[in-house]
């Protein structure tokens, strides 16, 4: 005799974490969602209860396979994918039910092992485990953590460094290698071309672009997933080359591959310098080249296809130390950085050497993030988006000023998608609870309606003719009218519970109902 079918699912979901306490008539809701952790999609997960569970409650053979059955026909009208290894029902929820309201009308027949959402989840962690991590002052300067929720690279794009080798078994660069190539023999690492490193300047140069990033190893990069190109120069123990193996390293770097590729030598007044960053510009690679560590002003030249580097310190001047000139286009962490070191450790090093690599990181993941772009197009969308430490302006020491990490990969992605939007937001990026922080805006539309919305979802998306530069659930805590000149402000006092969270806020304009602009700022509440 069989006995009572009783759903499984209610026994499961009993003693779920994901239950949680009702403010409504006492009922308790199947799930809730926790912005930046787990959030709807608007579909369901459902399982049928298995033939051998139902034989456990009685039911025979046959009477077990009907039930089944019917359980699996009762989905069809809202399939959105079957999933035969698990026999799984991916639903898209129809409009007159939601994620609880579904869930309740189909645990209600007795028949499902569970129903659950098609959860949006997210990465865990956007900051790397790597131990130095920490003393890499560079990456809290330029906004890395931040940037890195746009990814950390996409797994083949190439970067490349000229300079004295690499270590080939450095736990944090050697999963990222690819053959490089000795350009004073003209030899290829793959026809027995040597690119072991000679003192180390290669390997702490290479490990400022691209060390491996949440390894448990040593340090990060700029970015964590990229292929590594080495290419030696010199076979002199103490690292000097020849200007034309030097250049004739930046370009078999390009025509195998590399897209980005940075020298950290002297020289770069050479007029040798400009042809070969022209060759290489029509070929679609970036160049950098480090301007030097003599303190002097050289002028007379200012390649047009080279992005020349000075180095910046953890006050976000540019070093004493530093080469300047018309030459300089921007400036980048230079002074005791940390990186990656011969033996397979990690060091702290200074010199405009690593200044170049650092931006060589920062072109590689644009570059990513806007693959359709030209060479000069991302080159142009970082001097656009640097934080103008120097005069203002262009000047001769930081050139357009320290790249913004997160910016310029912001910026790339929204080139990428034709966003055009003009609003420059402004306000604070840390601050404590209890505190107002205040954000204004300007280049908005003249008299449009305005919206400042808050999520703790980074991830933005394009809908409709609409940018939403931050994701959902996104909550709109204040709205207006711009000035006719297009300006607004908004302020906020922080609620105590907000503590330890980033925030992600957003601007917009509206047009009859579609957003026209916005813009992003990230906020951490202490």
């Amino acid at each position: 005799m069989k006995t009572p079918l009783v759903s499984l699912a209610a026994v499961l979901l009993a003693g779920s974490p994901l239950l949680a306490q009702s403010s409504q008539d006492g009922a308790l809701p199947y799930y809730v969602e926790t912005p930046g952790v787990t959030e709807f999609t608007g579909r369901l997960t459902v399982r049928p209860l298995q033939l051998d569970a139902l034989i456990e409650q009685g039911y025979d053979r046959a009477t077990a396979v009907a039930i089944h059955e019917a359980a699996s026909l009762r989905l069809q009208p809202w399939l959105h994918e079957f999933v035969a290894d698990t026999d799984e029902y991916i639903l898209q929820i129809p409009a007159e039910f939601d994620e609880n309201s579904l869930t309740a009308h189909l645990l209600a027949f007795g028949e499902y092992e569970y129903a659950e959402p098609d959860w949006f989840c997210y990465l865990t962690n956007q900051t790397p485990d790597d131990p130095a991590f920490g003393n890499q002052w560079q990456h809290g300067k330029m906004l890395s953590t931040q940037a890195w929720e746009f990814g950390f690279g996409d797994g083949t794009f190439i970067a490349c460094t000229v300079d004295t080798g690499v270590d080939l078994d450095h736990p944090d660069l050697e999963d990222a290698l690819i053959s490089g190539y000795n350009s004073v023999n003209r030899k290829s690492q793959a026809n027995g071309g040597n690119v072991n490193d000679l003192n180390g300047h290669g390997t702490a140069t290479i490990g400022c672009v691209g060390a491996i990033g949440n390894n448990g190893v040593g340090v990060v990069g700029m970015a964590w997933d990229i292929k590594l190109m080495p290419v030696r120069t010199s076979n002199s123990s103490g690292g000097g080359a020849s200007m034309g193996d030097i250049t004739n390293g930046v370009r078999w770097a390009s025509d195998n591959g590399a897209r980005s590729v940075s020298a950290s030598y002297s020289g770069v007044n050479s007029s040798t310098v400009g042809t070969t960053g022209t060759h290489v510009r029509n070929e679609g690679t970036l160049l950098c080249w480090s301007s030097g560590n003599g303190g002097n002003r050289i002028s007379g030249f200012d390649h047009a296809n080279v992005t020349v580097v000075s180095a910046s310190n953890s006050s976000d001047n540019v070093t004493s130390w530093s080469t300047y000139g018309p030459l300089v286009d921007v400036t980048a962490p230079g002074e005791a950085v940390r990186t990656t070191s011969l033996g397979g450790g990690n060091a702290a090093v200074s010199g405009t050497s690593f200044s170049a690599p650092i931006v060589n990181g920062v072109f590689a993941m644009m570059m990513i993030m806007n693959p359709s772009a030209t060479a000069g197009e991302i080159e142009q969308l970082m001097f656009d988006n640097c934080v103008d430490i120097g005069n203002a302006g262009q000047d001769e020491k930081s050139g357009w000023g320290r790249p913004n990490f997160f910016q310029c990969l912001k910026e790339a992605s929204k080139a990428e998608h034709g966003w055009t939007n003009t609003i420059e937001l402004t306000g604070p990026t840390s601050a404590n609870v209890g505190n107002t922080v205040t954000y204004n805006w300007t280049g908005g539309q003249s008299s449009a309606t305005w919206n400042f919305y808050y999520s703790f979802n980074p991830y933005g998306s394009q809908q409709a003719n609409r940018h939403l530069n931050i994701g959902t659930p996104r909550v709109s805590v204040g709205s207006g009218t711009n000035s006719v000149a297009g300006a607004g402000s908004f302020s906020k006092k922080l609620p105590n519970a907000a503590a330890g969270r980033r925030v992600y806020l957003e601007v917009t304009d509206s047009d009859a109902g579609w957003i026209t602009d916005s813009n992003m700022l990230i906020l951490d509440i202490n």
